[in-house]
C-alpha cells in the first residue's frame, strides 16, 4: 500500500473542483440546446401523429405526458452528458500537475511490490504490478465523496485520467524491445508521459464530444423519420 500524501489529494481536489466550475458554465447552453431537440421532437411527434388521431381527451393527456417525461428526461442526460465532455476538454488543460503527482503515486506505488525498480520483469508481470498500482492509487482519489454530483464528476475524472494513463503506459510497456521490462526505464522521462496523458485526456474528450453531438444530429434525424412513418 502506497503512502497517500496530502499533497496529492489537494491537487485532486483543486482538479475536481476545476471541472465542476467549467461544467457550471457550460451546462445551461447545453441545457438550452438539448430543450430544443426536445421541444421539436415532441412538438412533431404530437402535430404529425397524436393531433390527427384525435384520441379521447384523458388518452390523449396520458400520452402527451408519457412522451414529455421520457423525451424530457432523454433530452437532460444528453445535455448533461454532453457538457460533461465539453468541459472535460477544457478542463484537462489544467490538470498537468494533478497528473505529475499522481504518476508518481503510481510509480511509487509500484515500487512498493517489487524490491527494485531496475529488476528485470517479464512484461506479464510489469502489467499486473502497474495495473494493481493504478487501482491502489485511483482508489485512494475515489473516496469521501458524499453528493451524487461530487461521485458523478469524481468518476468521470478518475475514470478518463486512469484510461489516459493506462494507455500510454501499456504503450511504452509493449515498445519496449525484449521480453522483460524494467519498470525504473518504463516510468522514465516523467515530462514525456504527462504530455502523452494530456495528449490522450484530449483527443479522447475531442472524440467523445464529436460523437455526442453526432449522436443528437442523428437522433433528432431518425425521430423525423419516425413520425413521417407513422405518419
Amino acid at each position: 500500500m502506497t503512502n497517500f500524501h496530502p499533497a496529492a489529494g489537494a491537487l485532486f481536489a483543486q482538479a475536481l473542483q476545476g471541472l465542476a466550475d467549467i461544467l457550471r458554465k457550460v451546462f445551461l447552453p447545453h441545457l438550452a440546446a438539448g430543450l430544443g431537440l426536445f421541444i421539436i421532437s415532441v412538438y412533431s411527434i404530437y402535430s404529425f401523429i397524436l393531433a390527427p388521431a384525435h384520441l379521447p381527451p384523458p388518452a390523449e393527456f396520458i400520452l402527451v405526458g408519457a412522451l414529455f417525461l421520457g423525451y424530457g428526461l432523454a433530452a437532460f442526460a444528453y445535455s448533461f452528458i454532453t457538457a460533461c465532455a465539453f468541459a472535460l476538454r477544457i478542463a484537462c488543460a489544467t490538470w498537468e500537475e494533478f497528473i505529475d503527482n499522481t504518476l508518481d503515486q503510481v510509480k511509487q506505488a509500484a515500487a512498493h511490490k517489487i524490491d527494485d525498480m531496475n529488476e528485470s520483469l517479464a512484461k506479464d508481470q510489469a502489467k499486473v504490478i502497474v495495473s494493481g498500482s493504478m487501482r491502489e492509487v485511483f482508489g485512494e482519489f475515489n473516496q469521501g465523496r458524499k453528493t451524487s454530483f461530487g461521485r458523478a464528476l469524481t468518476r468521470l475524472l478518475l475514470g478518463v485520467t486512469s484510461l489516459a494513463m493506462r494507455s500510454v503506459l501499456l504503450s511504452r510497456l509493449v515498445k519496449i524491445s525484449g521480453q522483460t521490462v524494467q519498470l525504473g526505464k518504463l516510468f522514465a522521462g516523467r515530462a514525456t508521459l504527462v504530455g502523452a496523458i494530456f495528449l490522450n485526456l484530449r483527443l479522447f474528450s475531442t472524440l467523445l464530444l464529436i460523437f455526442l453531438y453526432i449522436l443528437g444530429i442523428v437522433a433528432l434525424i431518425l425521430n423525423f423519420l419516425f413520425v413521417f412513418w407513422l405518419k
